[in-house]
């Protein structure tokens, strides 16, 4: 169920479990990329801006991104 999945990605980020988070939303946007109008790729972006774009962390999800995406 993407739309509980991605409310717990919110729960996650807002304990402090950012690779939580982060895993959560890959998991909707590998498997319905187009799920509630991109709502969790946008959401991940969000993630990234919020922890910062410099983060190694950032850096490190971001690949992942684009595996999921152009891989």
């Amino acid at each position: 169920d993407h739309d509980a999945r991605f409310r717990l990605a919110g729960g996650q980020m807002a304990a402090g479990d950012r690779d939580g988070a982060a895993e959560s939303l890959l998991k909707i946007v590998a498997a319905d990329r187009a799920w509630n109008d991109d709502a969790a790729r946008q959401q991940l972006l969000k993630v990234f801006e919020a922890v910062g774009l410099e983060d190694p962390w950032v850096s490190q999800q971001r690949r992942k991104l684009s595996a999921i995406l152009f891989g």
